[in-house]
C-alpha cells in the first residue's frame, strides 16, 4: 500500500500546487488620480500602459476638458469589483517618473485600458516596447472616434490641417499634413510639416517600422496622431510607433 499511498499524495501535492500557482494576484487599488493613473495600497503608483487620459487640475495647473470625468468612469468601473485589480507588467517596467507600467485587468477578465478607450475617455498612448495589445486599443480607439464618444465630441480631436491649429494650441491632435523636409540627426530623424510643425522620431523607434522606411516619407500626405508639444519655440509631435502615423499617397 505504500507505494500507492506515496502516489497518491504526490497527486494531491501537484494538484494543490498547480492550484496556487493558477491563482490571480489581485491588487488594491488606494486612489485614482485619474484616468490613466492608480495607487496602489502597497504604495506602488501605476501609470497603465496603452492610454491616455485629459489631465485633471493639478499643482496650480488647470484641468483638461473630459479629465474629471474620464477620472470619475475609471473610479466607477473599479468600484465594480471592490477596487480590486490584476496586473500585466510590461516590458519595460518604469517611467521616467518611477512609475510601475502596466496593463490592468479587473477580476472579470476586463482590460481597464481597453474599456476607457472604447467608451470614448482617452487616447492610444504608444511607448515601445509596450505595445502588446496596441491592435486591439486601436480598433477600440476607431470605434469611439466613429460613433463621436465624450472627447471625440471635442473640436482638437478632429483630424485638422495646421493651418486651423491656433499658433498656441498644445496637445492631442490628429493632423493633415505633408512631409516637406527630413532631416537626419545622430539621435532622431526629424520630419518638418506646414507651418514648421515636427515630427521627431527618436532612432531607437525606427526598428518598430517594418512596412516602410521614415526616412523616405518626403512629400508623403499623412495623418499625424499624439501630443502636441512647444520646445524651444518649435512646435513637435513625437513619433514612437506605425499606429500613430497614416500614410495617404
Amino acid at each position: 500500500m505504500r507505494p500507492f499511498f506515496y502516489i497518491i499524495c504526490i497527486l494531491l501535492s501537484t494538484l494543490l500546487f498547480s492550484a496556487c500557482e493558477a491563482k490571480p494576484n489581485y491588487q488594491q487599488v488606494k486612489w485614482v488620480y485619474d484616468g490613466d493613473t492608480l495607487l496602489l495600497k502597497d504604495g506602488r503608483k501605476i501609470r497603465i500602459i496603452g492610454i491616455n487620459t485629459p489631465e485633471v487640475a493639478h499643482h496650480k495647473k488647470k484641468g483638461e476638458r473630459y479629465g474629471r470625468e474620464a477620472t470619475e468612469q475609471l473610479r466607477a468601473l473599479l468600484k465594480q469589483s471592490n477596487n480590486r485589480v490584476r496586473l500585466e507588467l510590461g516590458k519595460e517596467k518604469l517611467d521616467r517618473y518611477k512609475r510601475h507600467l502596466a496593463h490592468v485587468f479587473l477580476p472579470d477578465g476586463r482590460d481597464i485600458s481597453l474599456w476607457m478607450l472604447k467608451n470614448g475617455w482617452a487616447t492610444t498612448m504608444i511607448f515601445p516596447p509596450n505595445t502588446h495589445y496596441i491592435d486591439n486599443y486601436q480598433q477600440a480607439e476607431h470605434t469611439a472616434q466613429k460613433k463621436k464618444l465624450n472627447i471625440w465630441r471635442q473640436k482638437n480631436h478632429q483630424i485638422m490641417t495646421s493651418s486651423q491649429l491656433k499658433k498656441s494650441y498644445t496637445g492631442y491632435v490628429r493632423l493633415k499634413a505633408r512631409i516637406k523636409k527630413i532631416k537626419l540627426r545622430k539621435k532622431s530623424v526629424i520630419l518638418q510639416l506646414d507651418k514648421k510643425i515636427l515630427i521627431k522620431l527618436g532612432k531607437r523607434y525606427i526598428k518598430y517600422f517594418n512596412t516602410y522606411d521614415p526616412k523616405k516619407l518626403l512629400h508623403k500626405n499623412i495623418i499625424i496622431s499624439g501630443i502636441l508639444r512647444k520646445h524651444r519655440g518649435k512646435r513637435t509631435i513625437t513619433l514612437r510607433h506605425p499606429a500613430q502615423l497614416d500614410i495617404l499617397n
